[in-house]
């Protein structure tokens, strides 16, 4: 896929700036707005002057933690969060996530590690740049929020090389491939579908995990998904509402 980089409407001098150093950071072409064209086959990446997104097919893609803030409040109303239950988090873990995505699970994960942290893979240079750019913006961020991003280590990388080529071990290692029967019906997702990698996790993949993680391995998916045919979890947890399954290996 072919990006520009921009800005919004009349732009100040240090957001020009900021562009020009993020289309050299992604290795691609500045483009002035008043001069911007968007092409079919073009993602468009703006500065704004408070964050970063990215348009494509009319679909805007920004960070923003409405996830992580739901279901915190989910649990702090007594309800299970599957993720976390499948976990077992005692708080001072240290998590490698292969899927970080809009990194909401990950500051879900990480408000709750108050010892420990989440090392978090994204394939994608772009997604991996707007999500940091996002959560450096702590003031924008609920305090709760901006003290879980500190437990928070962001690397760009394919988790399928990440995982082969790790000499660490982590406690619990956890991935959120894309789904294979996706439902569309989350704005968020859609928006970034475009740049994600929608490659499956394999039974390869697994047997790799679980040679560097100490705790457990989960692997979240749809429960029609053919992951939970092809790999015999120790366990399965999750709700049939949702549609969605973590399974789990204990190490």
């Amino acid at each position: 896929m072919k990006i520009v980089v921009t800005t919004s409407h009349k732009p100040g001098r240090q957001q020009v700036l900021r562009a020009l150093e993020v289309a050299n950071k992604l290795g691609v072409r500045y483009v002035s707005r008043r001069h911007l064209v968007q092409r079919e086959d073009e993602a468009v990446v703006v500065v704004e002057s408070d964050k970063i997104s990215a348009v494509k097919d009319g679909k805007r893609f920004f960070f923003h933690p409405s996830l992580a803030v739901i279901r915190k409040s989910n649990v702090d109303s007594g309800q299970k969060d599957h993720l976390l239950e499948a976990l077992d988090l005692k708080g001072n873990e240290r998590v490698l996530d292969c899927t970080l995505g809009l990194g909401s699970e990950a500051i879900l994960m990480a408000h709750f590690l108050p010892n420990g942290m989440v090392i978090g893979i994204e394939k994608s240079p772009l997604i991996k740049l707007i999500v940091e750019e996002g959560m450096k913006r702590k003031d924008k961020l609920y305090k709760w929020i901006a003290k879980a991003i500190e437990r928070i280590k962001i690397v760009q990388a394919d988790y399928k090389e990440f995982i082969r080529k790790s000499s660490e071990k982590f406690d619990c290692v956890y991935v959120d491939p894309m789904f294979e029967h996706p439902s569309y019906d989350s704005s968020a997702m859609n928006s970034m579908r475009p740049f994600t990698d929608n490659s499956n996790v394999s039974v390869e993949d697994i047997e790799i995990m679980k040679k560097i993680a100490k705790k457990r391995v989960v692997v979240k998916a749809k429960w029609n998904d053919s992951i939970f045919d092809r790999y015999d979890f120790d366990k399965v947890i999750g709700s049939a509402k949702s549609g969605i399954g973590y399974g789990v290996i204990k190490i």
